[in-house]
Parts: structure tokens; C-alpha cells; sequence
């Protein structure tokens, strides 16, 4: 993750990192809007300004491929890793430090039983008679993909909180509304709302606005881009005769991306495709990390599911195996958030791909895209039409000329 400088932040991020501790604090923004980039200025900040020890704080991060992305810009504030963390890893550690070394399987699924063990230690915490709180400060990101019962035990735990939220990015029913985590801090409002984007291109803030069903939000979300277009990075979606021409198309489009220098992010519906997939290309010649084992210091494209994305960015983004069986224990408003996030990773350019006949159903929404110019459909064997550039000179949509 590359550091903004604080100098370098915007009036409102700025506000946001230096507004006082003195009640908890929620902040809502988009992707690209420098959530992330905020709170971690933001822990340094209250660090430095009300001299709290390493051992009083918290930034709390939604998934550990966050966690990773982010170490080297945590390192940049001297923010120790070892305070930045899941709340799950967290309620973990206390869990067997407060209530017993072993933690609790669901029978169901013979996994953590993630929820019980977050619900057995908020009532340990509401029954424990301690004065102080165990941390003066909490960030937490990603926020509306937690609990209301989580927001409450973090509230036991820290004197002071800040949260991020996004709700077009929530993607668990297990998730907070906006009133309910207001409500578990003791707010009456939010406290600022971070409204530029600075990471996405036009084309693909159009592109994923088309997911946002509330035509209010959806116009605010577009105002909010503040990049201008250079060229045309027109996103693409590619429909393949069949799983292999799909797989051929990947490894092609991924060359070209590599070629011109981009850290490139694959996400997929589930985790036995990302194995699948990392497997395909690595048979095609390509070294790639899954979420296994994630190096954001290296070039390597990482092939990731679509939670795990949460929070990373990407120059560009390939969405693969977008079909109605990838996707068929997913009700479409589901599916529609996580393609939302899934866009809204890149920076630069999206790739998406499918098959006939089984191609995804919210691809059509995204399809009506292609009338402003904000997306490319191919099929296979069909001949590319590049569209004529801003001077009327013809431009390469995606560099996909180089593919053909």
C-alpha cells in the first residue's frame, strides 16, 4: 500500500485524521476515498498527540489479506503489526486468555465457531468489573461488515472509537446499518462524510455505479470522482465459447497488463476457483500468490475471492467465472455488492469474462454501460471494433489490440 503523506491529504481527510477523541467518531466514504489511508493517519495522530502507549491501541482491519497490504504503510508511522489485526483474531486472543484455551467448534460446519466465541466474551466483558477500558483508542475499518453485537464490545474495550463505513460495500447479512452502529457508539450522527474518490477512473466509477440501486446514492457516488480520463481504459467484458477460451483469454489479457507494469488483482466467486484458477495460469506459464500466502512487495498477480479484496487496490482488476453457477447460492443483491467491490478495486482498468449460455444475470445491467462508452462487450470469435479516440484518432480499448 503506498502511504499518502499527510501534507498530501485533502482538506477533509485531514479534518478527519485531527478531529478530537473526545466521543467516537463514524466516517463514511467510497472506495478510493482514502478510508484506510485516514485511519491509519489517524492512529499515528492520537498516538503522537495524547502520548498513548503501543499497548492502548487498536486498528482493527475487516480480512488479513487487508492486514498484509497495508504493513508496509503502517510501518511508515512505526504502527507496530502486531497492533493491527482482524476483530475475529482479537476476540481469539482474549477468548483464550479470558475464558478458555480452547475455542468453540460449530457442529455444523466443524470450524470456529466465530460468532459464539464473540458473544461469549462480550458477556465476559459486560460482567467484568474493571474500571478503565483495556485501550484509549479503536480504529476499526471496514465497519458496516461487523456485527451491532461486535460494535457493542468494542465500545467495552476502548475509550475512544473511529470507525469507516461504505455501505455499498457490505457484503454479509451478519453486517451493521449505519443507525445500528450509530447506536452502538452512543451517536446520534455521523460525524463527516469523505465524498472524494481519488483512486478510480471515471470509466469504471461509472461502470460500478450502475450496481448502486438507490438513484441518489448512485448520483452522489459519481460526483464523487475526481480523476480525470486520460486515454481510453474502456473496462471490458469478455464472453467465452467455453471454460478453456475463457482461461485463454485470462492468461492473454494478464501478459499484456504485466507487460505494461501493473500490479494486477484476480478475484473470484469462491476459494476452490481461486485454486483452479491459480492453476490454470501457473500451467500457462505465470507465477501468481493466492491468499494463502500474500507478498504485496512483489509483482505477482494476486488471485484472491472477492471478500478478501476488500480494502486492496489494484492497477487492474480481472473478474473471471462470472456465471450463474459460480455465483448459485447468492441471492442477486449479494452478487451485486461483491461485483460492486470487485470493480471498484482497480485503478486503472477491469476485465471481466463469462460463458454462454450461462452467463451472470446483473452482467445486463452492467451491459447498458456499453450505450455511454463506459464498457467493452467481445464475444468470442467476434471481431474488436475500437472506438475512436477523443481527437478521432482510434485508441485500444484495455491494450486489448496487442491480444488479437
Amino acid at each position: 500500500m503506498e502511504l499518502i503523506p499527510r501534507a498530501d491529504l485533502t482538506v477533509e481527510q485531514l479534518r478527519a485524521v485531527e478531529l478530537s477523541p473526545d466521543e467516537h467518531r463514524v466516517f463514511l466514504g467510497g472506495p478510493g476515498s482514502g478510508k484506510t489511508q485516514v485511519l491509519l493517519h489517524r492512529a499515528a495522530y492520537l498516538r503522537d498527540t495524547y502520548n498513548v502507549p503501543t499497548e492502548k491501541f487498536r486498528i482493527f482491519v475487516f480480512t488479513r489479506a487487508l492486514k498484509d497490504y497495508i504493513r508496509s504503510a503502517s510501518r511508515l508511522l512505526d504502527l507496530p503489526e502486531k497492533n493491527i489485526s482482524t476483530l475475529d483474531a482479537w476476540c481469539h486472543e482474549q477468548y483464550r486468555r479470558w475464558i478458555s484455551r480452547t475455542l468453540p467448534r460449530n457442529p455444523d460446519t466443524d470450524n470456529t465457531h466465530f460468532s459464539r466465541i464473540r458473544t461469549e466474551l462480550l458477556q465476559h466483558l459486560k460482567s467484568r468489573l474493571f474500571g478503565e477500558p483495556i485501550y484509549d483508542f479503536v480504529m476499526v475499518d471496514e465497519g458496516q461488515d461487523l456485527s451491532a453485537e461486535a460494535f457493542e464490545l468494542i465500545s467495552l474495550v476502548a475509550e475512544h472509537v473511529t470507525v469507516c463505513v461504505d455501505h455499498k460495500q457490505q457484503i454479509y447479512e451478519v453486517g451493521s446499518s449505519e443507525d445500528e452502529i450509530l447506536d452502538r457508539l452512543g451517536l446520534r450522527r455521523r460525524n463527516l462524510s469523505l465524498l472524494s474518490t481519488f483512486r478510480c477512473s471515471p470509466y469504471i466509477v461509472d461502470l460500478a455505479s450502475r450496481l448502486v440501486e438507490d438513484p441518489v446514492q448512485r448520483e452522489e457516488f459519481i460526483r464523487q470522482c475526481r480523476i480525470s480520463q486520460n486515454g481510453r481504459e474502456t473496462p471490458l467484458l469478455y464472453i467465452a465459447k467455453d471454460l478453456e477460451d475463457e482461461m485463454d483469454r485470462l492468461a492473454e489479457v494478464l501478459r499484456t497488463r504485466l507487460g505494461m507494469g501493473e500490479r494486477v488483482g484476480i478475484l473470484t466467486p469462491r476459494t476452490r476457483q481461486m485454486l483452479g484458477i491459480a492453476k490454470g495460469l501457473s500451467d500457462r506459464g505465470f507465477e501468481v500468490e493466492t491468499k494463502k500466502v500474500l507478498d504485496f512487495t512483489s509483482s505477482r498477480p494476486k488471485v484472491i475471492p472477492y471478500p478478501s479484496a476488500k480494502g486492496l487496490t489494484f492497477d487492474s482488476v480481472l473478474m473471471p467465472r462470472l456465471t450463474d453457477k459460480s455465483f448459485e447460492k447468492e441471492d442477486e443483491e449479494r452478487i451485486e455488492r461483491l461485483l460492486f467491490v470487485g470493480i471498484t478495486r482497480a485503478m486503472k482498468w477491469v476485465y471481466m469474462s463469462s460463458t454462454d449460455p450461462h452467463s451472470l444475470a446483473p452482467l445486463d445491467t452492467l451491459g447498458e454501460a456499453e450505450d455511454a462508452g463506459s464498457l467493452e462487450i467481445q464475444k468470442a470469435g467476434q471481431e474488436l471494433l475500437v472506438p475512436p479516440g477523443p481527437a478521432g484518432e482510434a485508441v485500444d480499448p484495455g491494450g486489448l489490440l496487442d491480444l488479437l
